[in-house]
């Protein structure tokens, strides 16, 4: 179940959705609990033009972005993308054997696809491995990004999606009992 949950909200903040493909995504993971139906509803009164703005602002790289998806922004010192975080755990990921080649000249600590290595390795039954990704590559950054993107998205839809994902993380978290690593984070 959290492995075919983890590859959905990954794409969620990595691939661009119409908006009834959107609903009908989101009315699955409110049947799940995964997200609230404010979270829908959200979704519901936004525009297909409003949506591919905001999906580009926050997720592509549009313009200045209030709330950037890499952890590298999180974890490096100079707040840059492909930062020794990003060397560090695309280690990590060919430890596994796993190589998220997208076509793109970008990060794999993006969030959504940090979430797609991490279902991978549970589809591969590496549970250890995932729960070090969760642990040590992903929580530690992913859960203050995440209240950032709730209080500075310029679309409520995206506000309450990132409140309902830090509340499934926080939840994995607990369920798993994972011991979250308490890196240093640079922050605004």
């Amino acid at each position: 179940m959290i492995l075919n949950t983890a590859k959905l909200v990954g794409s969620l903040f990595y691939e661009r959705w119409k908006k009834q493909e959107l609903i009908q995504v989101l009315v699955a993971l409110a049947e799940e609990n995964i997200v609230s139906q404010q979270c829908v509803d959200a979704l519901e009164v936004q525009s297909e033009e409003s949506l591919e703005h905001s999906f580009s602002h926050l997720f592509e790289g549009l313009g200045d972005m209030p709330a950037p998806p890499w952890g590298s922004v999180y974890l490096d010192k100079d707040r840059v993308v492909f930062g020794e975080s990003t060397v560090e755990y695309r280690a990590f990921l060919k430890s596994h054997g796993i190589s998220l080649d997208t076509g793109l000249r970008e990060p794999e600590d993006q969030f959504g696809l940090t979430l797609y290595a991490f279902s991978q390795l549970l589809a591969e039954e590496k549970e250890q491995a995932a729960n070090h990704l969760l642990e040590y590559h992903l929580l530690p950054w992913a859960i203050p990004y995440l209240e950032l993107l709730s209080k500075k998205a310029d679309n409520v839809f995206y506000s309450a999606l990132a409140v309902d994902i830090k509340t499934w993380l926080v939840g994995i978290a607990s369920d798993l009992q994972l011991n979250i690593v308490n890196r240093k984070l640079y922050l605004d």
